[in-house]
């Protein structure tokens, strides 16, 4: 019987300390039991990397043009996020990028076919694609943790700097398809001011670092070509004009 009495006096007073040694040091809440990785306090800088595979195409507004598909591209570069608050919940965002976007457009045009002859009324179906240097300016807005998973919206300006353009052609004579190899362009607009919005989500994979996925949509507001008949139908002879569209899927990394 004493044995017995013993050995629960023992189990009564070890059994609680090892058990609070076993528990993680710090005062990390738990939510549904998961232990919360971020406790939401923010610092006043952070900064990250992104890299967005893109779909872009073309929105037309030239007379006598059509939209003919879409175009694959990326989007990458280093994110700044600015806390605008004591916590992780809003955030003024930039950073600079490289942004690969463009379309395809389909039109009559006259075509020139060696150094003297020029075939009339040629269908010709082109691919623009540029090269920009980017700056976003927008908020971004992130949830308090749940599991630690933050949903997340951002909106904004894309600021960007035309830094090459390229076209390729290929047209219809007849039903023959002829095709010509990609020339550099002095057609796109050195400057594209756009328009973003997105939403996704964050994962908190230590205390200072979060992974994220947002699906964005952005587009442009100015004329992806130059005005003033630096950009003209060599047909018809008016001025081009179109906006560029885009769909994105960001991988991101940040830092706190």
């Amino acid at each position: 019987m004493k044995r017995v009495l013993l050995l629960a006096f023992l189990l009564g007073t070890v059994l609680p300390i090892l058990n609070a040694q076993t528990q993680p040091l710090g005062d990390h809440p738990r939510m549904n039991s998961t232990y919360i990785k971020d406790n939401g306090i923010g610092s006043r800088v952070n900064f990250g990397a992104t890299f967005a595979p893109t779909i872009s195409w073309m929105y037309d507004h030239t007379p006598g043009y059509e939209k003919n598909g879409v175009i694959m591209g990326m989007r990458y570069g280093l994110n700044l996020n600015i806390n605008l608050t004591h916590k992780k919940n809003f955030y003024f965002s930039t950073g600079i990028f490289a942004e690969h976007a463009g379309g395809k457009l389909k039109f009559l045009d006259n075509v020139p076919i060696g150094p003297l002859g020029i075939a009339d009324s040629t269908l010709t179906q082109r691919t623009y694609r540029s090269i920009y240097l980017s700056i976003p300016t927008g908020i971004t807005m992130k949830t308090n943790s749940i599991n630690n998973f933050y949903v997340c919206g951002n909106v904004g300006l894309m600021h960007s700097f035309n830094l090459n353009a390229s076209n390729i052609d290929s047209y219809y004579f007849g039903e023959e398809l002829w095709s010509r190899e990609r020339v550099s362009s002095d057609e796109a607009a050195l400057f594209k001011e756009s328009f973003f919005v997105g939403v996704g989500f964050e994962y908190a994979v230590t205390p200072t670092m979060r992974a994220g996925v947002m699906i964005n949509y952005a587009q442009s507001f100015t004329n992806y070509f130059k005005g003033k008949g630096q950009a003209r139908n060599g047909l018809s002879g008016v001025d081009q004009r179109a906006n560029l569209g885009c769909v994105e899927i960001a991988l991101n990394i940040n830092f706190f």
